[in-house]
C-alpha cells in the first residue's frame, strides 16, 4: 500500500509536543487509511493520533535515506529508535519500537513486518542511493541500483499464465485400468504368468487362451470371444 501522491514532509521542529496516542492500524478502516495515504489529509485523526502519524512519517522518510544529514551517520533501525527515545521526542523504548514497526507496515504494506513491506522498503532505499550515485556522476552504479529496486518490486518476474476457467471446472472423469503400473504397482513378469497359466492342468485350451488374452499376454480376439460366450450361454440354457 503505497502512495505516489506528493506529500509535504512534516517539519519535525514544528510538531507539537502532545503525547502521541498509538494509531491502531488494525482498527482503522481501509477507506480511512487509503484516504490518508492518497490525500495526505489527517482530518479524521485526533490531535494525538496526528502526532503519532507525524512520527511514522518521519520514520518513513528516514528509512529511505542513506545517512542522518546533520550527524553524517548511516540510517539504521537502531538509530531511528534511538532518535525517537531522545529528549526531542521522549518516547519509551516500547513506543519507539512500535512507531517504527507501524510506520513500515503502514507505508510499505502490512508481520510483524511482511516480506512484501521489506521489499518495498529496500526498493525505496535503492532508489534513494541511485539518486546519490547519479548526482556524484556514477551513472553505472545508479543504473545497477535502479535495476535492483525493480527486482525488489518484482518488475522482472515472469507473469504466471492464467488457467482458463473451463479447465478448472471440468467434470470428473473416471478411468478404469487393469494395468498394474497405472496403480503404482510393479509390472508383472509376463513369462512367469504365462508359465503359471500353462501349469494349471484342468484348463481347456480355449479357457487357457481366454485367460492369456485377459492378462494381455495374447492379442484379444473379440470375434472368437463372442462365439465362445454364445456357446457357453447355450450350454447353460440347455442344462436348465
Amino acid at each position: 500500500m503505497r502512495s505516489n501522491n506528493a506529500r509535504k514532509e512534516p517539519d519535525m521542529e514544528e510538531i507539537p509536543t502532545i503525547k502521541p496516542t498509538r494509531l491502531n492500524l488494525d482498527r482503522v478502516s481501509m477507506d480511512r487509511l487509503n484516504a490518508i495515504l492518497s490525500t495526505g489529509s489527517l482530518d479524521t485523526l485526533s490531535e494525538a493520533e496526528r502526532q503519532y502519524f507525524y512520527l511514522m512519517d518521519m520514520v518513513r522518510g528516514l528509512t529511505a535515506k542513506m545517512k542522518f544529514e546533520k550527524q553524517n551517520k548511516y540510517v539504521t533501525k537502531a538509530g531511528i529508535i534511538k532518535l525517537l527515545k531522545s529528549e526531542q521526542y521522549g518516547l519509551s523504548d516500547w513506543m519507539a519500537r512500535q512507531v517504527y514497526t507501524d510506520a513500515i507496515n503502514f507505508f510499505y504494506q502490512r508481520s510483524e513486518i511482511s516480506a512484501e513491506a521489506f521489499c518495498n522498503l529496500y526498493a525505496e532505499k535503492c532508489e534513494a542511493w541511485a539518486e546519490e550515485m547519479y548526482a556524484s556522476g556514477d551513472v553505472k552504479e545508479a543504473r545497477n541500483l535502479l535495476k535492483l529496486a525493480g527486482e525488489y518490486r518484482g518488475c522482472f518476474k515472469p507473469k504466471e499464465a492464467d488457467i482458463p476457467e473451463e479447465l478448472l471446472n471440468q467434470k470428473r472423469v473416471d478411468i478404469y485400468t487393469a494395468n498394474r503400473e497405472d496403480l503404482g504397482l510393479p509390472a508383472i513378469d509376463r513369462k512367469q504368468l504365462d508359465a503359471f497359466i500353462d501349469s494349471i492342468p484342468e484348463l481347456s485350451t480355449t479357457v487357457r487362451d481366454n485367460l492369456k488374452e485377459d492378462a494381455g499376454l495374447k492379442k484379444f480376439n473379440l470375434k472368437k470371444r463372442m462365439l465362445y460366450d454364445i456357446e457357453e450361454l447355450s450350454e447353460e440354457d440347455s442344462g436348465e
